[in-house]
């Protein structure tokens, strides 16, 4: 129980650059995405000196929650004795268009709260792995998603189809961390 405490205290720890920004729901929830991509390994992602973060339909509260985390670190790996950096593109998916000319672009798919409905394949292609908020029962294709509970918390769910569909890796830290995981089980 103190080991989760732990875990948890630094989980969500938030960087500066995210809590300086306005302290609405749309900060707290980009806080929480900008935590996954730490605890996530995507396929290939030594090759990329970016990981992209494509934003699906973002309302004007969450474009000023993800600006601040372009350009943030997203990992460091050392590789043949090489420090390879990577570091967070936000990306913005519009519409459908942009969409279908981007999506597969994309590493870390977000879809707000507020989010324009706009479509995307069912699944997601590889690679390329879906964080919603507040998320139907019935989609699928999100392998985090993002809910507050009955106390006003805000809890996240992973689901095992979606991560195995992304071909992603999730640290067994977020794991253990997440409400009714089903990776793993």
């Amino acid at each position: 129980m103190l080991k989760r405490a732990i875990i948890s205290c630094i989980f969500f720890l938030l960087p500066l650059s995210v809590a300086e920004g306005a302290s609405n729901e749309a900060a707290l929830r980009v806080a929480f995405v900008y935590k996954f991509i730490k605890f996530i390994e995507w396929p290939n992602q030594v090759q990329n000196s970016s990981l992209r973060l494509c934003a699906l339909g973002a309302d004007v509260d969450a474009k000023a929650a993800l600006q601040p985390l372009n350009g943030q670190p997203a990992s460091q790996q050392v590789v043949n004795g090489n420090v390879i950096k990577q570091t967070i593109e936000v990306f913005y998916l519009d519409d459908s268009a942009a969409v279908q000319q981007h999506l597969k672009t994309c590493q870390m798919l977000y879809r707000p709260s507020h989010a324009s409905p706009i479509p995307i394949p069912h699944p997601p292609p590889a690679g390329v792995f879906l964080v919603a908020d507040d998320p139907r029962p019935t989609d699928e294709d999100v392998g985090i998603a993002l809910a507050r509970n009955t106390d006003g918390r805000i809890e996240f769910s992973i689901s095992s189809v979606a991560v195995s569909q992304a071909g992603v890796s999730i640290s067994s830290q977020l794991l253990r961390l997440a409400k009714n995981s089903q990776v793993g089980r």
